[in-house]
């Protein structure tokens, strides 16, 4: 029987994480004042060519052994690229002979989602870090996909902390209560775009999330400026609401995202049985994080979603991504961040993987779910993408009372075997992979993995 075990690492809030394909994390953490990144605001870059720090005077890149500065001016605003690769005229001659392919035109032809994030060091939420992020947003536009219409993008998205500020003035225009943070939800929901539809699936997530013992304080019509919206996008945009739910029940903050997981299952079963089912999507429901996304390009995500450009939505940090559509179609839902990663590369093994987690979905128990696993199948979803089913695989195994770093670490192993530095100084990794090569198959394929 596969079991899924309680937490080896403490769960960590308010870290942010980057995973390469080796299997590195970086963690940032808050250095000494006279260091590069304490010299500035204590904000920290990552984008998916590298690592970078912002600072008044400089800009460093941080790779395995190396460090290159390079000056900036002082009314720098922009975030560019930490790596630029330069194609080379190559003179090719006709042969019979054939030949391997040039390397270096492999790597310079290519088509990569791009994906990137800023925090601060010191976990201070502004509206600054929102402002940086769309910009540096806006820098990826050349890594995403468009249609054809020239407007309709594969997607782009960011996740933040949740702005309780911009929420709670809402709510006090609306004449409620200012929001109880740690005991209220939000959900970013997707709605169909037809008016019965959307009555119906709003009455099914009212009438779980009361099952559930949970209150639905209200909902929330997200502004958004539409006429920026491409035509093909347009076509298929869903009506976007936001729902806030206080619960009850739940004390820490664990428990409290585990139930919302729950409930959100329960609610995307109910939907299937629906015609409109497949236009209900909850880019998020959560306690600490939101997601704000679309079909949309990078550069009009912030002037599409006016929230984003309130003073009063301040985080600590934001992940943002801009959508290369490879394997699947492009959809509003399928735009990231997802609810918990920004991806960048393509999963190879997705048809195994989702094979194997479907053959689990009788087997995985743990103690955290109350005997509730049953209700929170299917696992994966062969109409998703690879990056979303990924997403679900990270998800269940966080939910279920693992660390990130130690969930990814299980679906995403490095390349471990005959490794030097890890035989020799961390033979604890090895046996770490080792031992959960038995229990999930490795999801091969991803460059770049971006998580909180």
């Amino acid at each position: 029987m596969a079991t899924i075990h309680s937490s080896m690492f403490p769960i960590k809030h308010h870290h942010h994480h980057l995973l390469y394909s080796n299997g590195v994390f970086v963690v940032p953490t808050c250095p000494s004042s006279s260091s590069v990144i304490g010299a500035n605001r204590g904000l920290f870059f990552g984008d998916s060519f590298g690592l970078c720090v912002k600072s008044k005077r400089t800009r460093r890149r941080i790779r395995a052994g190396s460090s290159v500065r390079a000056p900036l001016g002082k009314n720098w605003v922009s975030v560019k690229a930490a790596l630029h690769l330069e194609g080379k005229n190559v003179t090719k001659k006709k042969s019979s002979n054939p030949k391997a392919a040039n390397l270096e035109d492999i790597i310079s032809e290519r088509g990569a989602c791009g994906v990137g994030f800023i925090a601060n060091l010191e976990n201070k939420a502004t509206h600054g870090i929102i402002k940086d992020a769309l910009t540096a947003l806006g820098c990826m536009e050349h890594r995403g996909g468009c249609g054809a219409d020239n407007d309709s993008g594969d997607g782009s998205g960011m996740m933040t902390s949740i702005p309780w500020d911009l929420y709670n003035d809402w709510a006090n225009k609306e004449g409620l209560p200012s929001f109880d943070k740690s005991h209220t939800g939000v959900g970013m929901v997707f709605l169909p775009k037809d008016v019965d539809s959307m009555e119906e699936a709003k009455q099914v997530i009212i009438n779980t999330l009361r099952q559930e013992g949970l209150e639905v304080i209200g909902w929330r019509l997200v502004p958004v400026n539409t006429s920026i919206v491409g035509y093909y996008a347009k076509e298929t945009m869903p009506n976007i609401q936001q729902v806030f739910v206080k619960v009850l029940k739940e004390e820490n903050i664990a428990d409290i995202e585990r139930e919302l997981y729950i409930c959100r299952k329960i609610i995307e079963r109910e939907a299937r049985l629906e015609k409109w089912g497949e236009e209900l999507y909850f880019c998020s429901l959560s306690n600490q994080t939101i997601v704000y996304k679309g079909m949309l390009r990078s550069e009009v995500l912030g002037k599409f979603y006016y929230d984003l450009q309130s003073d009063l939505y301040k985080s600590p940090f934001a992940i943002y991504h801009r959508r290369y559509s490879t394997n699947t179609s492009p959809r509003w839902r399928l735009a990231q961040p997802m609810r918990f990663l920004g991806h960048n590369g393509e999963i190879n093994t997705i048809q195994g993987n989702l094979n194997w987690m479907q053959s689990r979905e009788t087997s995985l128990k743990s103690p955290v779910w109350r005997g509730r696993e049953n209700e929170i199948t299917p696992y994966g979803n062969t109409s998703a993408s690879d990056s979303a089913n990924l997403d679900s695989a990270s998800e269940l195994l966080i939910r279920s009372g693992r660390s990130p770093e130690e969930a990814l670490m299980i679906l995403v192993p490095e390349a471990y075997k005959n490794h030097p530095t890890l035989m020799l100084k961390y033979p604890e990794v090895v046996d770490f992979y080792d031992y959960y090569k038995g229990q999930m198959e490795a999801w091969d394929g991803p460059a770049l993995l971006l998580f909180r």
